[in-house]
This record gives structure tokens, sequence and C-alpha cells, in this order.
């Protein structure tokens, strides 16, 4: 029962949409009513290291050199030196940044004024101004099996592919996209784009829109805020928990049939095909073991999790866990 309650509180402080503009009211944390175990081997903040804000947005640990998007800069970390670039110190259009996508010798950052595609050198800056993008607040990036770049954006610009010359945009008006606001894209291995947004899923094949919703479909809820795929299986993180789709079968995992200690599912990082690390808006990580059936919850009151709010969740090349929250880094 207590955990019903924690989650109709938490449902009421979010916004129902997919987009992170509304203001939340932060919730607060519980008090230990043990010692929590040590879980996590290493955190980073604003105190302890080089970086410039502790609301970490997104991290791209696909390389040695760690990729940190913060609400206060791009920050790059090689397991010794931390650099932070910010529009004092750089071109930066804006010290928002939303996401952050290494394909092969660049990088793309996506701010909120604007998609800056970075050599380490030199940034080349895409605006609505000087190119077709459709917005400058940009929340998603996707690279396919083309080389194609995706754009998701916030609220009012919906979906764009670059190809590096050409520009394709994507909204409700002139496709059946069913939302402008898209906050996450994932390629499968068949050429075909998944996109999240505020009002479900769409699998785009190249020419056409199929669109998933709770209307139409088993899916939970239609504010989408992750797809991962894994041998096809698209894993999906909304509010109404975790959703696995193979094409014809559609399972959820909520509070109410599993061990997700709560449905505000923001991220989903998977190890291997049976090891799936969960990152939840208010209950910190949940980490399940599908061939056992074994759900694992770390938070602040029962672990060394030093924030319950994670953004994003991603697995290093050497195995380790990096956890982003609003309150620096945690490393597992």
């Amino acid at each position: 029962m207590l955990r019903k309650e924690l989650y109709i509180i938490l449902v009421c402080l979010f916004f129902l949409s997919c987009s992170k503009e509304a203001n939340v009211i932060p919730v607060e944390e519980e008090t230990p009513t043990s010692s929590p175990l040590n879980e996590f081997i290493q955190f980073y903040n604003t105190s302890n290291s080089g970086l410039l804000s502790d609301m970490i947005n997104d991290i791209d640990v696909t390389t040695n050199v760690v990729k940190i998007a913060t609400n206060n800069g791009y920050t790059t970390f090689d397991g010794t030196t931390w650099n932070t670039l910010t529009m004092s110190n750089s071109n930066l259009p804006s010290n928002t940044i939303n996401c952050v996508l290494t394909s092969g010798i660049y990088t793309w950052i996506g701010t909120d004024n604007g998609l800056i595609k970075y050599d380490g050198n030199t940034m080349l800056i895409y605006q609505t101004s000087n190119s077709l993008l459709p917005s400058n607040r940009i929340r998603s990036l996707e690279i396919d099996n083309l080389s194609n770049l995706w754009i998701g954006t916030f609220s009012g610009g919906g979906l764009a592919k670059f190809d590096g010359t050409n520009w394709t945009v994507f909204t409700p008006g002139n496709s059946a996209l069913p939302n402008n606001a898209v906050a996450t894209i994932a390629a499968d291995g068949f050429g075909n784009i998944w996109i999240g947004t505020a009002s479900g899923i769409s699998k785009y094949d190249g020419t056409n829109f199929t669109n998933y919703n709770n209307s139409n479909s088993p899916l939970p809820n239609s504010n989408i805020y992750s797809i991962t795929i894994d041998n096809n299986v698209k894993w999906i993180g909304s509010n109404g928990g975790l959703t696995k789709f193979d094409d014809v079968n559609w399972t959820t995992f909520n509070m109410q049939n599993s061990g997700l200690p709560l449905d505000l599912t923001r991220s989903i990082a998977i190890e291997n095909s049976n090891n799936l690390w969960i990152g939840i808006a208010g209950q910190g990580v949940s980490n399940y073991i599908l061939n056992l059936n074994n759900w694992n919850n770390y938070n602040t009151n029962n672990s060394n999790l030093q924030n319950n709010f994670t953004n994003k969740i991603a697995i290093a090349l050497d195995g380790k866990i990096w956890v982003a929250t609003e309150n620096g880094i945690a490393i597992k």
C-alpha cells in the first residue's frame, strides 16, 4: 500500500507529457531505516570533479573518453582529466546540454540552442537560422545503419533526418508522426527507426509510420521516454513501467506485477540479453535478471546511491554501470 501511495504522489508531481519543460516539485528523500549498502563504487559531482553541474542529462560511454551532457556545459572525462566546454570558453551556443552521441571521429551534441558537430577542435553549429533544423531545442539523437543522423526535438520541432547534406523533417503536419515532442530514437537492424513521443511509439520503415499507443495496443502509457533494442526486442520505458515488444507480443512490468519499484521508467541499459538496468524517476535504479525473474532495486534508502532521480544509465567498455542522476554521477 505504501508503494502505491508513493507512486500516486510522484505521478501527480510529474507532468503528463513527454517534455522536460514543466516545473517539477522535488520529492524529499527518505531517511534510511538501516545502514545503506555500499553498492556504488564511485561518485562524481561538482564538489569532487570537473563537473560544473550536478544535473546530468545524458552520458556516452562508447569510447574510452566519457562524454557527459549537463545543465552547465559539455564535459569529458578520460579517467584522469576533466574538460568542460561552456559558452564562456568555446563556441557552445547554450550551456544546457540535453544529449550527446559519438559517431566515428565526431561527437554530436544536442543543446537548448542548436545541434553541434564536434571533432574535438572545431564546432559546426546547426540552428534554425542557418539550416533546416526544425527546432533549436534538441532532445535525442541516433545514428542509423546508413550513417544518417536522426534528431528528436522538444515539443514543436518534431523529428529530423540529416545525411550530412540534406535535411528531412517529419511533423504531425506533414507525416503520420503522432507528436512533435520526441524523447528517444532507436534504430533496429532492419532499417527501421523507432521513435518515442508524447503520444506513443512510431516505427518508421523509410516510407510509412506505424503508430502504437495505449489506445490501439497493449502499450500501458503513451508518454515514452526510452527505447532500447536488443536482438530486435524493443524495451520501452514509459510512465506505465517497462514494456517488452518483439513485434508480436507485448509484456509490461510494473509495480503491480513485478519487482519494479515505480512505473516512471526513464532509461534502459542492457548488459546482456538477460540483464537489464532500469533508470527510474523517483526510485533510483532497478536491475532485472530475466532468466531468474529477479529484481534488485537501489535507491537512497537501501544503498549509497546519492539521488533517486535517474536520467540515464549506460554500460561502459569495462562493464561498469554509469548512472546519471539529478545529483551527479554514480558508478557501479
